[in-house]
């Protein structure tokens, strides 16, 4: 899996690829959920959220042609969370909308709000940093992804870290600067925000 939303996936959505949906959702519903706290929904509302949002994507997926043109596909994905948020809150328990709810949908965050987009794409950046850890860690030991998150993750330093794996200093500083560069693959894919 790329770190960024790959064109790909999107296709494989769009043509009802099973699987290409069940990575869709494990890459988006942790990220989805996350937004539904942000936006004061309860655990229930939250998981209904997933549902609304993936229901939402999915109507659309046989027509949905991704466009760099037109704006970049987590501003897509960001607009229909919080429309369905909004939805949700709008409509709580059989229809009716209790006065919490219209207090909390007036002081949700405008989508557009500067608090709003920079709290969503730190959200994104977080999110996207995860994918492409879990994508590192698939493609190499575990015993050297350990080392990596050890020393660059936990912060140890990497003569402790060279210790506690049995291993040298040396070994430890190359580890994190190869897996480092990988990663910063991704923060310049990430920065072009191309997706």
């Amino acid at each position: 899996m790329a770190f960024t939303t790959r064109g790909s996936l999107l296709s494989a959505v769009r043509r009802g690829d099973e699987v290409g949906w069940d990575e869709f959702y494990a890459m988006y519903k942790p990220l989805i959920l996350l937004r539904g706290g942000d936006l004061r929904l309860s655990q229930t509302e939250k998981e209904e959220l997933v549902q609304l949002v993936m229901l939402d994507f999915f109507k659309g997926s046989r027509s949905f042609v991704y466009d760099k043109s037109k704006g970049r596909f987590r501003d897509y994905l960001k607009r229909i969370i919080h429309n369905k948020a909004c939805d949700l809150m709008r409509k709580r328990q059989d229809g009716t909308v209790s006065l919490e709810a219209v207090e909390e949908y007036s002081s949700m965050p405008e989508e557009n709000s500067d608090d709003f987009g920079r709290q969503w794409d730190e959200e994104w950046r977080k999110h996207a940093l995860n994918a492409a850890l879990e994508d590192i860690k698939g493609t190499i030991k575990p015993e050297t992804y350990q080392i990596f998150h050890t020393v660059a993750i936990e912060e140890v330093p990497p003569q402790e870290v060279a210790e506690l794996f049995d291993t040298t200093a040396n070994n430890v500083y190359a580890i994190k600067f190869r897996i480092m560069k990988s990663l910063q693959k991704f923060l310049d894919e990430y920065e072009k925000g191309d997706i």
